[in-house]
């Protein structure tokens, strides 16, 4: 869904001309997410000179994954070809570089963002950072790699209408703890930027229980990735 082209040649000599596929990119624990996109300028080439560039022919949008072990299922099933889009993850907290990708790809292809994480406080943080890191992050964080990254799931009303129709397990359900509500306050509070009122109320109303995306394989192990399936395509319907 995205081809990632670097052309040039390094002070070396060594010539670094090339395109790899990138449709399911993970953090800099791995390539292809590298300090580059931070070091990019405005003409797409980095501190070496070399020229990078993204584009794509047919993806519709970009998906951030909270955690690794989701984005290596949904990368197994090969999720992107069934519904063309960019699966990123930072494994967590994203990196400078893990967002300054995210950034890259969302102004040069002009595609939306959905976040996927656990329906609980921490994964719902790990989206916001895409949105604004905060001021501890220094000069580098707040908005200067900020995207409108849509919380797309899994949210306390979409696992309220699974469980009504499927009626999950007892042990899916894992108990708030107080640095969870310390979170949802911080998620909820008026001045908190990232969601919008009616989020913040379904946060704050709904959430009365943390639920990992892991738990949908109770129902089949095809569920999470038709799931991820239906909401995308339900954005573009």
């Amino acid at each position: 869904s995205v081809e990632i082209t670097r052309r040039g040649t390094l002070p070396s000599g060594k010539d670094v001309s090339g395109t790899i596929d990138g449709t399911a990119l993970s953090s800099i624990q791995g390539l292809p997410i590298t300090r580059e996109w931070i070091e990019r300028d405005e003409e797409g080439r980095n501190e070496q000179g070399v020229e990078i560039s993204v584009s794509s022919k047919d993806a519709k949008c970009i998906l951030v994954i909270e955690k690794e072990g989701v984005f290596n299922r949904l990368s197994e099933e090969r999720l992107y070809d069934r519904f063309p889009c960019i699966m990123v993850t930072g494994k967590g907290f994203p990196d400078l570089c893990t967002r300054a990708l995210v950034k890259t790809l969302y102004e040069e292809l002009d595609l939306p963002v959905f976040g996927l994480c656990d329906m609980n406080p921490y994964g719902i943080s790990v989206l916001s950072v895409y949105f604004c890191a905060g001021d501890r992050m220094g000069v580098d964080g707040n908005y200067r790699y900020s995207v409108p990254i849509e919380w797309m799931g899994l949210r306390p009303t979409d696992f309220a209408a699974l469980h009504e129709k499927h009626r999950l397990p007892n042990t899916v359900f894992q108990a708030l703890t107080d640095l969870d509500r310390k979170r949802m306050d911080s998620l909820t509070d008026e001045m908190s930027p990232y969601l919008d009122e009616d989020e913040k109320d379904e946060v704050s109303e709904e959430m009365k229980y943390k639920v990992e995306l892991e738990a949908l394989y109770w129902l089949g192990a095809d569920f999470l990735g038709d799931w991820v399936f239906n909401k995308l395509q339900a954005r573009f319907e």
